[in-house]
């Protein structure tokens, strides 16, 4: 019975007895939806490997045994918190054994496209229990460093219309425009209200996500990045840090 709370402490930490070579680095990503993640990923990851850095991406929901099972369960009907909960967790823990780990142990540097940090704030968000939520990840390598892109939830809404009428643009040709002008235009009417409700959700959500994530920024020592600023700005400050990292 004595040892039961060194097993217990152990349970709510990320696996610290994963030992990798000096060179190999993981580096995460995090910030809500359309914090620019992705972008500043792929563009990090092109200017590492010019500089002759072996990279290995590794982007949430993308395990081969996992994706298509989330896939087919989200579009079916909505899941149950713990159902997404258990889901992704399946996910993370697939790619820290197929992905993460073995390009760490070559030595390498692995860039998180999003970490067990998203799941604290979605599951959390959803109404999980905290200590459960973290003792689930206990298996997570830690970091070498992890950078918070912070924008707030309005410029998240803001973003997401801005992406929205760029897509609606893309997919009309002039032709179908003049086709389709008055049934675009009955659509349009019938569906204001429907696309409001779903950006008040929306916004809803990243709010909740939105405070999570301001409250492990201590807890986990974020660097925290202004992420409404310019792409080339964000990067800039990405690429100087990483560089005191290497």
């Amino acid at each position: 019975m004595a040892d039961e709370p060194q097993r217990e402490e152990e349970a709510s930490s990320f696996a610290p007895s994963f030992l990798h070579p000096e060179k190999a680095r993981l580096i995460v990503l995090e910030g809500i939806d359309l914090s620019g993640r992705t972008t500043q990923v792929q563009l990090l990851r092109d200017w590492l490997v010019a500089q002759q850095y072996a990279v290995t991406i590794t982007t949430w929901r993308t395990s081969p045994l996992i994706a298509d099972v989330l896939a087919q369960a989200r579009a079916k009907s909505p899941l149950y918190p713990l159902t997404y909960s258990l889901l992704y967790c399946a996910d993370h823990l697939d790619r820290t054994e197929r992905e993460i780990k073995p390009t760490l142990a070559r030595g390498e540097i692995v860039l998180a496209d999003r970490y067990a940090y998203t799941a604290f704030a979605r599951d959390e968000a959803r109404g999980l229990e905290r200590e459960w939520v973290r003792n689930l990840y206990h298996f997570t390598v830690e970091p070498d460093i992890v950078f918070y892109l912070h924008i707030n939830p309005d410029e998240a809404v803001r973003r997401r219309l801005a992406l929205q009428q760029q897509r609606e643009t893309l997919q009309d040709t002039p032709s179908k425009k003049q086709k389709d002008q008055k049934r675009r235009r009955q659509e349009v009417a019938s569906m204001l209200s429907l696309t409001a409700e779903a950006l008040e959700s929306f916004h809803d959500f990243e709010m909740k996500m939105y405070d999570q994530y301001q409250q492990m920024q201590k807890e986990f020592d974020f660097s925290v990045i202004e992420g409404s600023q310019s792409v080339d700005r964000v990067q800039a400050m990405l690429r100087h840090a990483v560089m005191r990292l290497l």
